[in-house]
C-alpha cells in the first residue's frame, strides 16, 4: 500500500517522553488527512530500552481510526541510521522525521506537504520556529535557503536546519545520513546530513508560522552527547556552489571590513595608551575580550524580536503554545516567558570564513604541519623551522609541508621562512572566537585537511583541541607534540600546556612527545608516564647551521686584557638578566676586567625600565636585537658567551657558539648539560643565582693556560658530531615520516 505521508518517529531510550510527541504527531497526521492526503505513523525502535518498548506497545493498542499505526526493531544504534531503516520501510511518497521526545505543532505537517506538492524542485521542509525548552529555553529562527540569505559560511559555523523535517522519500534514499560510531568523536549526523543534502542540490526550506518543540535534557540524550563531537571531512566546494557567499564576496569587493573591527581600529589608539602600564598579557587579554564583546554586540545571529512577528497574542504562535502545553506541560515555563527568549539565527561569527581562508592558503601543502604559535626568533621557533625543513626534504613531504602559525601573527617575521616552505596564519579574527569553538575550529581545520602528519612545537592551540577532539584529530594522522622544559609561574611552580589538562587523556591518542635533551625526557617518564607502547618519546638533538665568519681558534689561547663577554638572548625573566649586574659587580671585586654586552629583544614588560637602568649602572651595555642567530654579531669582538637561564631545554645559541669557535658559560639547567660538559666543552655554574660559579669560570679563561683554546676545539668537534643537519633529517625520516614501518602501534585499551 502507497500513501503520500509517513511520519517517521525515531525511539531510543524515551520511555513515557514518547507520548506527548506520539500525541502531537497523530494531531498533524489527522490534519494530513483531513486535507485529503493519506498517511501513516512509523515508529522505528532503535535498541529501545524495555520502558520505551512497553510505551511504543501502548501507543500502538491506542491507534487511530484515521492514521494507520506500525512499529519497526533495529539495532544500529545511532540516529540516522534509524531514520535510514525507516525510510526503507515506509509506504509514503513523503516522510517526515520526528525525535521520539518533541513535539511538532500540528499544522506543520500539512503546510509542508503542500511545498513539496507545489514543486517539482527536490527540497526538505523544516518548521519556521524551533522553541527549545526543559534545561534551556530558546527561540530559533530557521531561515529558507529558497527565501532567504544563506551562505554555506553559515552551514559549516552551525546546523542551520533541525532534524525535524519533511521530504519526498527518494532524497533520503538518495542521500541517506552517514552512519556515525559512537565514540569516533564524530557528529551530529544531522548538521552532517544538512551539509551533504545541500552539496546534492537539494534545498532547505521553511513551512510559515509552523513550530516545533525541541526538548534540551541536563544530561544524555543526543544534543548532550554531540556537544564534543566534529563534523566528519565533508566537500566544501560542494555546499559553495551550493550556498555562496555572496555577502562577504560583496563586502570583499568594497573593501570594507566589519563594523566590529572599524570601531575595534578607531579605538585602539586610545585603548593602548590608557593600558601602556600593563603587561603584554593582560592588555591582549582585555583587547581580545573588548573585540569579543564587539562582535557579540555587531555580528549576526541575535535577531531583534522587532523583526519577528512573534509575541505570545500572535495567533498562529498563541494556538501552538496553548496545543504543545497540552500535549507536554513542561512547556508551560517556556511559553510564560516567551516575549522575554533571545531570538537567535545560525550566521557565521568568522569561524567559517577563518576555516575557509586557512584550506585555502594550504591547499595542498598540508600532508605535514608543523603547528606553532608564531615564527620568530626564539629557539622554539628555529626548532619549528628545522622540523618544517627536515619534512619538506624527505619524499613523502616534499612540497607539501607548511608551517601554520595560530596566535600573535606580529611576532612572526617573514625574512626568516624560506621560499620553499609554505607558511600560513590563522587569521586574527579567530582569536576572537571562545575557546570551546576556536577547539572546535582547529579540529575542523585537521579534519577537513587530514594531514599525515603534525608536529607541534608549543602549539598551545593544539593542545586546547586535542582535550576536547582528540579521536578525530588523529584519525588517521599522527600527531606529535613538543615538551623541552617547565615554565615557571608563581613561586617557581611548572608550567607547560600538556601538564595545563589536569585529565590529558588526549595523551593515548597521539603518536609521540618531542624533546631535545635527556633531563626533559626523564621529566616526560616521571610526570607524563610516558612512553608507552602506543605513544613514543624522541630524543632529537636539533642542528645549529651558522653562517661562518672565520674561525675564531686562531685567536690568541687566553683573551685580551680587557674581558669581552657576550650575553645574546631575549630580555626575558627566564633568561634572567637581572642577574648580570651582580655578576659584573663581581668580576669587579675579583679584579677582572670585563665588559658584558647585551643583544636580544627586549620582551620583558614589567620592571623593564628598572632593569635597563640597572644594567646600566652596572656598566652592562644593551646593544639592541638582533636577527639570524649568532652569525649576525660579529663575534670577534668578544671571548666567550653568557648563559644565565633559569630554565631551559636544550638552547641552539649555545651550539651555534661551539660551531663558531666562541666558549660558553652557562648555567647547568635544563638540557644544558647535555652539551654543555664542565671544562671539555664549555664552563657550568649552579644555576643563574650562583654569581660567584660565573666570576670563577671567567677568571678561568683568563688564568688557565691552554683552557680556552681546548674548550674552543672540543665544542666545535661536539657540536659538529652531534648537531649536525643530517643527523637530525636521518632522525625525523626515522620517526615521523617512517614509524609504521617499523611497528604498527597497538589500540588504546
Amino acid at each position: 500500500m502507497t500513501v503520500t505521508l509517513t511520519a517517521i518517529v525515531t525511539a531510543h531510550s524515551e520511555g513515557r517522553l514518547l507520548r506527548p510527541t506520539i500525541r502531537s504527531v497523530r494531531a498533524g497526521l489527522e490534519k494530513v488527512v483531513s486535507d485529503g492526503y493519506s498517511a501513516e505513523l512509523l515508529i522505528v525502535a532503535d535498541n529501545a530500552s524495555p520502558h520505551t518498548q512497553m510505551q511504543i506497545s501502548r501507543e500502538l493498542k491506542r491507534g487511530s481510526a484515521t492514521v494507520p499505526s506500525r512499529a519497526i526493531n533495529v539495532a544500529v544504534g545511532d540516529a540516522g541510521a534509524a531514520r535510514n531503516a525507516a525510510a526503507q520501510a515506509a509506504q509514503g511518497k513523503y516522510v517526515a522525521l520526528v525525535d521520539g521526545d518533541d513535539i511538532v505543532s500540528s499544522d506543520y505537517l500539512v503546510k509542508a506537504l503542500e511545498l513539496l506538492e507545489a514543486t517539482d524542485e527536490r527540497m526538505i521542509v523544516h518548521p519556521e520556529y524551533v522553541i527549545s525548552f526543559g534545561a534551556r529555553s530558546l527561540l530559533w529562527h530557521i531561515r529558507s535557503a529558497v527565501t532567504d540569505d544563506v551562505s554555506y559560511l553559515d552551514l559549516i559555523r552551525h546546523n542551520p536546519w533541525p532534524a525535524c523535517s519533511v521530504l519526498e522519500r527518494q532524497v533520503l534514499l538518495d542521500t541517506p545520513y552517514r552512519p556515525m560510531v559512537e565514540g569516533t568523536g564524530y557528529g551530529p549526523e544531522d548538521w552532517l546530513w544538512n551539509i551533504e543534502t545541500t552539496a546534492a542540490g537539494v534545498r532547505h526550506h521553511v513551512a510559515t508560522d509552523t513550530y516545533f518543540f525541541y526538548r534540551v535534557r541536563e544530561s544524555g540524550g543526543v544534543n548532550n552527547r554531540h556537544s564534543a563531537s566534529i563534523l566528519p571531512s565533508f566537500s566544501m566546494s560542494e555546499i559553495e556552489d551550493a550556498l555562496p557567499n555572496e555577502d562577504n564576496e560583496e563586502q570583499a569587493t568594497k573593501n570594507v571590513p566589519p563594523l566590529s573591527h572599524r570601531v575595534y581600529r578607531t579605538a585602539l589608539p586610545t585603548a593602548r595608551f590608557a593600558t601602556s602600564w600593563l603587561s603584554w598579557e593582560a592588555k591582549h587579554a582585555i583587547y581580545r575580550s573588548a573585540r569579543w564583546a564587539l562582535r557579540a554586540a555587531t555580528r549576526r545571529g541575535k535577531v531583534s524580536r522587532a523583526e519577528l512577528p512573534l509575541r505570545s497574542e500572535y495567533p498562529p504562535l498563541a494556538a501552538a503554545l496553548r496545543e504543545a502545553t497540552s500535549y507536554e506541560p513542561a512547556i508551560s515555563w517556556t511559553a510564560s516567558a516567551i516575549d522575554g527568549l533571545v531570538a537567535w539565527e545560525a550566521c557565521d561569527d568568522g569561524y567559517g570564513r577563518v576555516l575557509k581562508k586557512a584550506l585555502d592558503q594550504i591547499g595542498e601543502r598540508g600532508d605535514a604541519l608543523v603547528m606553532v604559535p608564531w615564527l620568530g626568533v626564539g629557539g622554539a621557533d628555529l626548532v619549528s623551522l628545522n622540523y618544517a625543513r627536515a619534512l619538506n626534504e624527505t619524499s613523502e613531504f616534499h612540497g607539501r609541508t607548511t608551517i601554520l602559525g595560530t596566535f600573535d601573527v606580529s611576532r612572526t617575521d617573514d625574512d626568516l621562512i624560506p621560499d620553499e616552505l609554505n607558511y600560513v596564519h590563522l587569521d586574527s579574527l579567530w582569536l576572537e572566537l571562545p575557546l570551546r569553538i576556536r577547539q572546535r575550529l582547529i579540529a575542523q581545520l585537521v579534519v577537513l585537511l587530514r594531514p599525515r602528519l603534525i608536529v607541534s612545537v608549543n602549539c598551545f592551540h593544539l593542545l586546547e583541541a586535542l582535550s576536547a577532539y582528540a579521536a578525530p584529530i588523529t584519525d588517521g594522522t599522527d600527531v606529535h607534540t613538543t615538551l623541552f622544559s617547565f615554565d615557571k609561574i608563581g613561586d617557581g611552580y611548572p608550567t607547560n600546556p600538556i601538564t595545563d589538562d589536569a585529565q590529558r587523556a588526549f595523551l593515548d591518542h597521539i603518536a609521540g612527545v618531542l624533546t631535545d635533551n635527556s633531563n626533559s625526557a626523564a621529566l616526560i617518564d616521571d610526570v607524563l608516564a610516558l612512553p608507552t607502547p602506543n605513544v613514543a618519546v624522541h630524543v632529537h638533538r636539533q642542528p645549529a647551521e651558522v653562517s661562518p665568519q672565520g674561525s675564531l681558534i686562531s685567536h690568541p689561547a687566553t683573551p685580551s686584557a680587557t674581558v669581552r663577554l657576550l650575553w645574546p638572548h631575549r630580555l626575558d625573566i627566564e633568561k634572567r638578566p637581572d642577574v648580570l649586574p651582580a655578576i659584573a659587580h663581581g668580576l669587579a671585586q675579583a679584579g677582572v676586567d670585563a665588559v658584558i654586552d647585551v643583544w636580544g629583544k627586549r620582551v620583558l614588560s614589567e620592571n623593564s625600565d628598572t632593569l635597563m637602568a640597572d644594567l646600566a649602572r652596572a656598566g652592562v651595555r644593551y646593544r639592541g636585537p638582533y636577527t639570524g642567530g649568532l652569525s649576525a654579531i660579529n663575534l670577534s669582538d668578544y671571548d666567550a658567551l653568557l648563559l644565565t637561564s633559569e630554565n631551559e631545554g636544550l638552547p641552539l645559541v649555545l651550539v651555534q657558539s661551539m660551531l663558531l669557535g666562541l666558549p660558553v658559560i652557562a648555567s647547568g639547567v635544563g638540557g644544558v648539560p647535555d652539551i654543555v660538559h664542565d671544562g671539555v666543552t664549555g664552563l657550568l655554574t649552579s644555576g643563574p643565582e650562583d654569581v660567584e660559579g660565573y666570576v670563577r669560570a671567567v677568571a678561568r679563561l683568563v688564568s688557565e693556560e691552554g683552557l680556552r683554546e681546548g674548550l674552543i676545539s672540543r665544542g666545535r668537534v661536539f657540536a659538529e658530531q652531534h648537531h649536525s643537519w643530517a643527523a637530525f633529517v636521518s632522525a625525523v625520516e626515522r620517526d615521523l615520516v617512517h614509524p609504521r614501518a617499523r611497528r604498527e602501534r597497538e589500540p588504546v585499551a
